[in-house]
């Protein structure tokens, strides 16, 4: 009997990721697959609940809601910076991105959506937040994770890096 993605498995799945208006976003077809351990936020919480219980050789479409994907965009998350607070101001331009520490100490992944004389509409969500993602996937392999591949993808989720010869 052939094992089943779940917690600890490691899995190495081929996909194509369309957003709602079927525009490609991502895709290893052409790459190697893309090998995770199961159950560590390597991949959005839909995807990972629409795979449960897979099998080598299934093909499924999953069709993931922004709430289990990359949450719905937030308004509050559009905001004004002063361009002086840039390290180069004068070559801030519409779609850079750039990261910033926030009031937590978290660091938050920002793009710039508007630039204006004295100032630069921000935004913190995902881009993807809001988007309803339909995936396309063929599940290649499924197997227990090694210890080593359990601590990489662990050190992952913390966002350190993988210790050289952990799969990534």
């Amino acid at each position: 009997m052939s094992a089943v993605i779940g917690p600890g498995m490691f899995v190495r799945i081929h996909y194509t990721l369309r957003d709602s208006r079927g525009n490609v976003l991502e895709s290893t077809q052409g790459e190697e697959p893309h090998g995770l351990v199961w159950g560590t936020g390597a991949v959005v919480p839909g995807l990972e609940m629409g795979l449960e219980g897979a099998r080598v050789g299934e093909v499924l479409t999953v069709t993931v809601p922004p709430e289990d994907a990359y949450g719905l965009r937030n308004d509050s998350d559009l905001f004004e910076v002063d361009l002086e607070e840039f390290p180069d101001p004068a070559n801030v331009v519409v779609g850079q991105e750039f990261s910033a520490e926030g009031d937590d100490g978290t660091t938050l992944a920002m793009r710039v959506v508007e630039v204006h004389d004295d100032h630069a509409l921000v935004d913190a969500n995902h881009p993807l937040a809001g988007e309803t993602l339909n995936f396309q996937v063929r599940v290649v392999e499924v197997r227990a994770a090694t210890d080593d591949e359990k601590l990489a993808a662990e050190a992952e989720a913390r966002g350190a890096t993988a210790p050289d010869g952990a799969a990534s």
